[in-house]
């Protein structure tokens, strides 16, 4: 398996969430997901490029 390409549980630890619900938000979100066959992958420069997309600039952090 490449090192760009990562499981659940690793695309997890990479976005600091704990439990599989959360990280099912996160695709519904937009976070792009691999999928061949049963198998569900994610790729490192998605996770970044999802994470810059969705970071607030100067202090507009939300919680919801």
């Amino acid at each position: 398996m490449s090192q760009d390409v990562l499981t659940r549980k690793q695309a997890m630890d990479a976005l600091n969430v704990k439990d599989y619900r959360t990280l099912n938000k996160l695709v519904e979100a937009g976070l792009p997901v691999i999928q061949a066959g049963s198998y569900v992958r994610f790729s490192k420069s998605d996770i970044s490029a999802f994470l810059e997309k969705h970071t607030k600039k100067g202090g507009e952090a939300s919680c919801k």
